[in-house]
C-alpha cells in the first residue's frame, strides 16, 4: 500500500471523539422521544464521519496546501448556488438540494477559510502586517457575506473568527487586535438597529430578560435552565429525563440536545463532557505545536480553536450564560452536515499533523 495515503491516525484524538459519539447517541434515544429512524440516521452519520476523519487523515498535507485555492472557491461557488436556488426552512435559505442529498455549504466555510487564510500568509511569509490582513479579511468577507444574505449572521461573523483565528497564530499585533475589538464595539449600535432581524434582536433579549416572556421567548431558556437543574449531580439516569423527553425543550435533540444530557446525567456527566471537549482542543493544539510545518500550526491551530468555540457557546447558550446561537454541539447534535464537517475537519488536522512535505 503506497504509504503516501495511508491513514495518518492519532489514536488519543480518536478515542476522545468516539466517547462523546456514544453518548450523544444514549442522549438522542431520550431527546428525540425514543424516535428509531432517528437513532439509526445518526448512528449512520457517526460511522460516516470516523470515515471521513480515516479518508481525510490518508491525503498527504501538501495536497491540502495545494488546494486551498480551489477549495475556497468551490465553498464561494455553492454559497452563490444558494443564494440563487437554495432550499429555505424556517425562513432562511440555507441549503442544497441535490435530490438525494440535503446538505448546508456554509460549513464548509469551517475549513475552506482557515486553510485560505493560512495558505496566503504561508506564501507572504512574515508576520501578518496591515496590507496581509486587509487582504485576508477581504477574501474572508466575501463568504461572510453570501452568508448573512441567507440570512445567518451568527454564521458570518463566525466567518470572520475563523480568519481571525489564523491572523492570530500568524502573530498578529496585539494592537491590531485591541483595534478589532474597538471596532466592534463601535459598530454594535449600528448592527443593532439596522443590521440585526427582529428574531435575532429577541434572542438578545431573551437572553437578557427570560422571565420578561415566559411563554414566548424565554421559553426554550427557561426550559433548559429547569433540566439542567433538575439533573443535580449525578443525573436522573438514563431515558428518566422529563423536559428532554416530553417536549418541553424545543429543539431537544439538536442544538439544546446537552440540557437533555445534563437532566440525565447531572453535574459529573456533565463535567466528564466537557473534559472531553477540552481534551480535545488541547491534543490538537499540542500537535500543531509539534508540527515543524508553518502552514500545518495555523490551519491545526485554527480548528482546534473553532472547535472549542461552537463547544463553548452552545454549553454557554443553553446554560443561559450566552444568548442563544445556531450553534451545535460538535460530534454531539443531531445534524448531518455539522458532524460531517467535524469529521472531515479532524482528519484534515490529523494529516497536517502527521504527514512529511518532503514527499507530498
Amino acid at each position: 500500500m503506497n504509504k503516501r495515503f495511508f491513514p495518518r491516525v492519532d489514536l488519543p484524538l480518536l478515542m476522545a471523539i468516539i466517547p462523546i459519539m456514544l453518548l450523544s447517541t444514549l442522549t438522542l434515544w431520550s431527546a428525540s422521544g425514543f424516535n428509531e429512524a432517528m437513532l439509526f440516521k445518526h448512528l449512520a452519520r457517526c460511522g460516516l464521519t470516523l470515515v471521513c476523519i480515516l479518508v481525510m487523515s490518508s491525503i498527504p498535507a501538501a495536497s491540502y496546501q495545494r488546494s486551498a485555492p480551489y477549495l475556497y472557491i468551490i465553498a464561494v461557488a455553492l454559497l452563490l448556488a444558494v443564494a440563487l436556488f437554495g432550499d429555505s426552512t424556517n425562513g432562511s435559505q440555507r441549503w442544497l438540494d441535490i435530490g438525494f442529498f440535503r446538505f448546508q455549504p456554509s460549513e464548509l466555510i469551517k475549513l475552506s477559510i482557515p486553510i485560505m487564510i493560512a495558505w496566503m500568509l504561508h506564501i507572504e511569509g512574515g508576520r501578518p502586517d496591515s496590507r496581509k490582513i486587509a487582504f485576508c479579511l477581504l477574501i474572508t468577507m466575501i463568504p461572510a457575506g453570501l452568508i448573512a444574505l441567507q440570512p445567518d449572521l451568527d454564521g458570518a461573523v463566525f466567518t470572520v473568527i475563523y480568519a481571525l483565528f489564523v491572523l492570530f497564530l500568524a502573530g498578529m499585533s496585539w494592537k491590531i487586535i485591541g483595534g478589532f475589538v474597538a471596532s466592534i464595539l463601535t459598530l454594535a449600535p449600528i448592527l443593532w438597529f439596522f443590521v440585526m432581524e427582529t428574531y435575532q434582536k429577541s434572542r438578545v433579549t431573551q437572553f437578557l430578560h427570560p422571565e420578561s416572556d415566559p411563554l414566548g421567548s424565554g421559553y426554550q431558556i427557561i426550559q433548559s435552565l429547569i433540566a439542567i437543574g433538575s439533573g443535580g449531580m449525578k443525573g436522573k439516569g438514563w431515558m428518566n429525563a422529563t423536559q428532554g423527553t416530553l417536549g418541553f425543550i424545543p429543539e431537544s435533540h439538536t442544538d439544546f440536545i446537552f440540557s437533555t444530557y445534563a437532566e440525565e446525567w447531572g453535574f459529573v456527566g456533565s463535567l466528564v463532557l466537557l473534559t472531553l471537549y477540552l481534551f480535545i482542543t488541547a491534543r490538537v493544539m499540542l500537535l500543531a505545536c509539534q508540527s515543524d510545518h508553518f502552514f500545518s500550526r495555523l490551519v491545526s491551530g485554527a480548528l482546534a480553536m473553532s472547535f472549542f468555540l461552537y463547544a463553548f457557546i452552545n454549553t454557554g447558550m443553553v446554560s443561559g450564560l450566552l444568548p442563544v446561537m445556531g450553534s451545535p454541539l460538535p460530534f454531539f447534535s443531531y445534524g448531518g452536515t455539522a458532524m460531517l464537517t467535524q469529521g472531515i475537519c479532524f482528519g484534515v488536522i490529523m494529516s497536517l499533523c502527521y504527514s512529511k512535505y518532503r514527499n507530498a
